[in-house]
Parts: structure tokens; C-alpha cells; sequence
């Protein structure tokens, strides 16, 4: 008998496995824990598809794998008509990625192990980095948090137009040919900031508590509901001409209304169900009721149309120790110390699959290459830019490393540019090196930009 939970047990304990190797080695340099599982997982992931391992090949297209997983299971397309909807010519070759995942999901129960798998990467995946956010929300203040609030919109709308700017005038000076609709999607690839590899480095390092980190933390919120709405528009005069208002208005509207209920409201609504639930059992409460809330903030955030993480970090900015303090009782233990454990089982696997879709190959051609250094050196210089409006009293290099990283945000930018038509294979490929790029150096700088400042200050 055949357990399909048998290959979801291998991924767990394989993706464990290189989380702390990476973890060891990292911490054994002297760097983030971080920059060892992204770098562990990419190892893994380019050894894995050079041995013709089916899970690697899997895992580093894994958004692909899933929408040719949706149009054969979900609309019944025969799989390799799908997989020309989804993956380009050059990925169909005998040896490409397209054809080694078709012909994993063409073998006998292929369908059905490879959804499996896929899927549980995705649940990993998504948990690790829902777990982290809310881990840092739950270690900031939102006074604090409100108190740099106008510096953090300062970051974080520099830090959306000018990369956006800069990517257009790229696009425009090295690739004339390719027309307004490319240009666009190369500034919206470059807008995009991946919050959890600067929050994961700032907690290793001890500075969520510093104004740098409440900046960077506050930026990234907004900058993730700013990006939703240039993506927003560039998709809309993509497929029609012209900006959705409509689409971009209710982005942000949804956005202000769901973050201030749970600013707002928040409080409140804790204490009153954490009571009615201390009263019915109250085992575990310090456990249950922060993930519960957790996992509901990560879903209305979504429903909204926001990132899941933007619910998560704004439910752990609302939880306090008051709130689960009840008479008669002492904790030694604060809820961040009991949600820890879980974190930390979960978030390193998120670093990892992030590693595992960097794809080496990419770097083989000379075009591209020359094309992703100067995307590389645009990504830093417009992301940097924004660390100038962050004011004197803070250390605005660190600042505008921590909104460099563009990990999982860039590529899903990226892959809706490409499924759309307007991004061909060696644009696409120059886009996913300068998010490889400034995934894997941006944790690397800022680790170091922090010391240099902790050093100077001492």
C-alpha cells in the first residue's frame, strides 16, 4: 500500500536537513542564518536537477508546475497542449525544463505524486513565511511602528518610483524593439521587496527594535499595497489598453480598511475571545489563539487582495502579554517564546524552496547576463535610493539595503509578464537573475551594514 504522505515526510525531512546544514555553515562564516538555507537550497535544488531528480526539477518551477498542474486536473487539458500554455519553446526542447516535468506528470499516479508534492511545498512554503512576519509583528510596537510612519512612506514610495522609473528607461535604452508592455513589466519586476529575508535577518542580528527596522518593516507594509497597485495597472494597460481605476481604487481602499480594523479593532477583539476561550479550556491558550489569529489575519488579508503576510504582521502587531494575562495566574513564558518553536520549524523551509527556484542556468547565456548586471545594478541603485528619505538620524545605507531583496514577489511579477506574452526567454531570464542576485546579496550587505553601524555607534 502506497502512502502519499511517505513522499510529503521525504520533502520535510530533506528540506530540514538542508535548512540546517545552511544554517551551520552560514553561522560558521560569521553571516546570516539566512544567506546558508537560501544558498543551501540552491545548491540543492541545480545538484538535484543535474542528477535527474523528478522533485528538484519540480521545486525549481514549482509556479510553473502548478498552473500546468491546474489546466490538466482542474479543466481537463491534455497535458502537453497544456504545458505549451504555459512554458515556453525553448523550455519544450528535448532536456527542458517543460519536457522533464510533462514527462513526470505523463508516468502512472504522476499526476497525483507530483500535486502532492507540489502542494506541500506550497503549504511549507507559505507557512514559513506567514509564521515569520507574524514572529515579527509580535516582537514590534505599533507605537513605535506608527511613530516612523511618515519616514516609512517616504522609503517606501521613492522605493517604488524610481526602481519603476529606472526600469522603464532601462527597458527603453537597452531593448527598443521590445515594446511599452515589456518596459512596463521590467519597472514592476523591479518595484517589488521581499520583507521576510530582511525581517529574518534583522531578528537573527537583535535590531527589530531599532528605528532602521521599524522603517524597513513599515516600508515594506506599504510598499506591498503600492506594488499591488502598479502591478495593478500595468496588467491593465497590458490586456487593454488603459488603467483599471476601479481595480487600483479598491487595492487600496481594501488595504487601509482591512490593516486599521485590525489596528484598531484588534485589541479589543483579542482580549474578548482570548476570556471566552480561557474560560471554556484554557490549555494552551498561549499557543492556540496566536496562530488562530495568525492564520485568520493571513486569510483576510487575501480576501482583500493583499499578501497573506501583510494579515499575519499587522495580527502580531496587535497581540500583547496584557491580553493573556488572567487572575491567578503566572506565565514565565510570553507568547512569542511559545509560538517560537513552530516559527522555527517552519520559516527556515520557506528560505530554502526560495533557494531551490534559483535556476543557474539561467546565467549560461552572454545576452542575458549583460542584461541582468545592468538590471542587478538598477535593482540596488533604485532600491538604495529610497534609504536617501529615510532621515539623518537613521543609517540610511542599511535602510536601503533591507528594501533590496526581491525574492518570491519578483518572480511572481516576473511569471505573470512571461504568461502574458510580453516577456520572451532571454528577458525573462535576465529579470530572474537580478532577483537571484539581489535575493542571495541583499541579506549578505545588510548583515554587514548593521555590524558596521553597531561597530561605529559603539
Amino acid at each position: 500500500m502506497h502512502d502519499t504522505f511517505a513522499s510529503v515526510a521525504l520533502l520535510l525531512g530533506l528540506l530540514l536537513a538542508a535548512a540546517w546544514i545552511g544554517r551551520w555553515a552560514a553561522t560558521s562564516l560569521k553571516l546570516a542564518p539566512v544567506v546558508g538555507e537560501l544558498t543551501m537550497g540552491v545548491l540543492a535544488g541545480n545538484v538535484g536537477v543535474l542528477l535527474g531528480l523528478p522533485f528538484a526539477t519540480l521545486l525549481m518551477h514549482v509556479t510553473d508546475a502548478q498552473h500546468l498542474l491546474g489546466l490538466a486536473i482542474e479543466h481537463g487539458i491534455p497535458l502537453r497542449e497544456a504545458a505549451s500554455q504555459v512554458f515556453s519553446a525553448r523550455e519544450l526542447e528535448p532536456g527542458g525544463a517543460g519536457t522533464t516535468i510533462v514527462e513526470i506528470l505523463a508516468r502512472p499516479d504522476g499526476l497525483r505524486e507530483a500535486g502532492t508534492l507540489v502542494m506541500a511545498a506550497s503549504i511549507f512554503s507559505g507557512l514559513g513565511v506567514v509564521l515569520l512576519m507574524f514572529a515579527v509583528g509580535l516582537e514590534s510596537d505599533v507605537g513605535e511602528m506608527l511613530r516612523v510612519g511618515p519616514r516609512a512612506s517616504a522609503v517606501a514610495v521613492v522605493g517604488i518610483l524610481v526602481p519603476f522609473a529606472l526600469g522603464v528607461v532601462t527597458g527603453r535604452v537597452l531593448l527598443p524593439d521590445a515594446g511599452l508592455a515589456a518596459h512596463l513589466f521590467i519597472g514592476a519586476a523591479l518595484v517589488a521587496t521581499s520583507v521576510g529575508i530582511t525581517a529574518r535577518v534583522l531578528r537573527d542580528l537583535g535590531k527589530l527594535r531599532t528605528d532602521e527596522a521599524r522603517v524597513i518593516l513599515g516600508a515594506a507594509v506599504i510598499d506591498d499595497v503600492l506594488g499591488l497597485v502598479i502591478l495593478a495597472a500595468v496588467v491593465g494597460i497590458v490586456a487593454d489598453g488603459s488603467v483599471d481605476a476601479w481595480r487600483v481604487g479598491s487595492i487600496v481602499g481594501l488595504s487601509l480598511a482591512l490593516l486599521g480594523a485590525i489596528l484598531w479593532l484588534g485589541d479589543r477583539f483579542v482580549r474578548g475571545l482570548a476570556r471566552w476561550m480561557h474560560r471554556r479550556h484554557p490549555t494552551d491558550l498561549r499557543l492556540h489563539l496566536p496562530l488562530l489569529l495568525c492564520f485568520l489575519g493571513a486569510w483576510a488579508a487575501n480576501l482583500a487582495g493583499l499578501a497573506t503576510i501583510l494579515g499575519a504582521f499587522a495580527m502580531g502587531l496587535v497581540l500583547s502579554e496584557r491580553q493573556f494575562r488572567f487572575e491567578g495566574e503566572t506565565h514565565e513564558d510570553t507568547v512569542a517564546k511559545v509560538v517560537a518553536p513552530v516559527e522555527a520549524l517552519f520559516a527556515p523551509l520557506f528560505f530554502v524552496l526560495v533557494g531551490m527556484q534559483v535556476d543557474l542556468a539561467t546565467f549560461a547565456s552572454a545576452r542575458t547576463l549583460a542584461l541582468a548586471a545592468v538590471l542587478v545594478v538598477v535593482g540596488f541603485a533604485g532600491k538604495l535610493a529610497s534609504g536617501l528619505v529615510a532621515g539623518r538620524t537613521l543609517d540610511r545605507l542599511s535602510v536601503g539595503i533591507g528594501m533590496v531583496p526581491r525574492g518570491e514577489v519578483g518572480l511572481i511579477f516576473a511569471s505573470l509578464g512571461k504568461s502574458m506574452g510580453v516577456l520572451d526567454d532571454a528577458l525573462f531570464s535576465a529579470i530572474v537573475a537580478m532577483i537571484v542576485v539581489t535575493t542571495l546579496v541583499a541579506p549578505v550587505a545588510l548583515d554587514r551594514s548593521l555590524r558596521r553601524s553597531a561597530s561605529r555607534t559603539a
